[in-house]
């Protein structure tokens, strides 16, 4: 996605800043759209500057708008992995 492209759909979504901001962070780790990205919140809000609970409220509003979809990743034990976030 070129950043014409991108500056426009941020530009229309209905989202606070540090939203978009997380999902212009996103685009770039995965290449673009229909790409996935696997990094836990802490690591998403110490690359980005934010903080955890603010990466989780913004990665909820990515998904509500239909920007991304996460999957949550167990191990066979039981133990929680790092989501699966594919960019829609």
């Amino acid at each position: 996605m070129n950043d014409l492209t991108r500056y426009r759909l941020l530009a229309e979504a209905a989202l606070p800043p540090a939203a978009k901001l997380l999902y212009s962070y996103l685009l770039d780790l995965a290449g673009g759209r229909n790409g996935t990205v696997w990094l836990s919140s802490r690591r998403l809000a110490s690359e980005v500057g934010l903080s955890t609970s603010a990466i989780r409220r913004n990665l909820y509003r990515l998904e509500q708008s239909g920007l991304i979809h996460r999957t949550s990743r167990y191990s066979e034990e039981g133990i929680r992995l790092t989501n699966k976030i594919t960019l829609l």
